[in-house]
């Protein structure tokens, strides 16, 4: 009953506005007319084959298939993605490629769904808005975003109903795809915990250690070491200190520096996203929050977490890549401002139109989508 009284409360301060059918069918129109805007200017297949990290995780994939490791370069990616372009690929006899992106925009459909049905429809459409265009081109030309995104969603709504369960093996699960994923089994522990839910929090504890242990034995068998990721990320992505995280903002201070060279639109909009992450996240612990993101609940403690893991993140890059690691609670973000969100389909469709420009533009060049060059 008290799951029950919790989303009939969060749907009242929900508007129903557009359905789930409504924004995926917009999201799905989005995806198709970026697809048209890069095939307009180069082979979209080789855009997608060299896009991002999408190299590495085609020859994770490939090591999958064959079970065997023959390079001795290793990326230091999680395997769940790969696992799904490896699975996908043989299932229906496909390239990796072509199962790389199915994966991806099937699974932004699936957010575009799952979004709605958390937050609403004005917050599910608002989210492939402009306000973070790479969410479009992320799950066109594909990546482990989108994938990560669907199964943490998904956990939060198995979350809302009560299923700890399946919220704990969807949310481990998607610590496979990225490991920040374990942020939202430390939310619902910390969620059970006030409850003194205490047989609960076994169980999601237990579950989380089950897929952990099923995860490592292949590396084990096919690399040799079970903690293989860990060791690549020590070496390649955390520091000279070696680990992941360092005080806040010691970090992300010489980032800026050093991203501050960049194209000043780059900047900007990293700007704005660390200003929305910090002022998103205060606000959702203002008491007029409360009913939206109550403590008893995982979204308030996993948005907070998470903003302070990147906060904290020990990565050279982490300014510039803050739009890209904030993608996974943007709809978080845009609830807790979700009385700023216009509820006019005039303009969240032209915003959203003006987010496939955008998207397209970062793959083939704003002159060639604009037909002029930005200051």
């Amino acid at each position: 009953m008290r799951a029950a009284r919790d989303v009939n409360a969060t749907n009242a301060e929900a508007p129903a506005g557009p359905s789930g059918l409504e924004v995926a069918l917009t999201v799905a129109l989005a995806l198709a007319l970026h697809i048209l805007m890069v095939c307009r200017v180069a082979n979209f297949w080789n855009v997608a084959s060299s896009w991002g990290d999408n190299p590495a995780y085609l020859q994770i994939a490939a090591i999958i298939r064959n079970w065997h490791h023959v390079s001795e370069l290793l990326y230091p990616f999680f395997w769940g993605f790969p696992y799904a372009i490896a699975g996908a690929s043989a299932l229906f006899s496909i390239p990796s490629i072509w199962a790389l992106v199915t994966i991806s925009m099937l699974s932004s459909l699936a957010v575009s769904i799952l979004a709605c049905r958390l937050y609403g429809g004005w917050v599910a459409l608002a989210l492939y808005s402009f306000i973070n265009y790479h969410l479009i081109f992320t799950s066109v030309e594909g990546g482990s975003e989108l994938p990560f995104m669907c199964l943490l969603f998904a956990s939060l709504l198995a979350a809302r109903s009560e299923r700890w369960n399946l919220a704990a093996l969807l949310a481990a699960l998607s610590t496979t795809v990225r490991p920040v994923g374990i942020i939202a089994l430390i939310a619902f522990a910390l969620v059970l915990g006030i409850r003194r839910s205490y047989r609960r929090l076994a169980n999601v504890t237990l579950i989380g250690i089950g897929i952990g242990v099923l995860y490592v034995v292949p590396l084990w068998i096919i690399v040799g070491n079970p903690l293989a990721n860990f060791v690549r990320y020590r070496g390649e992505v955390w520091g000279p200190q070696g680990r992941p995280i360092v005080f806040p903002f010691s970090v992300l201070i010489p980032s800026f520096i050093a991203f501050h060279t960049s194209r000043w639109p780059n900047v900007v909009l990293s700007a704005i996203w660390l200003a929305l992450a910090l002022g998103g996240v205060a606000a959702m612990w203002l008491p007029r929050n409360r009913p939206r993101f109550s403590f008893d609940r995982p979204e308030i403690w996993f948005a907070s977490i998470y903003t302070l893991f990147y906060l904290s993140y020990n990565y050279l890059d982490v300014y510039g890549d803050l739009p890209r690691f904030l993608m996974p609670i943007t709809p978080l973000l845009l609830f807790a401002f979700r009385d700023w969100i216009p509820r006019d389909r005039r303009v969240l469709w032209p915003a959203t139109l003006l987010s496939v420009l955008l998207a397209s533009a970062a793959q083939v060049g704003f002159k060639n989508v604009f037909g002029f060059k930005p200051l």
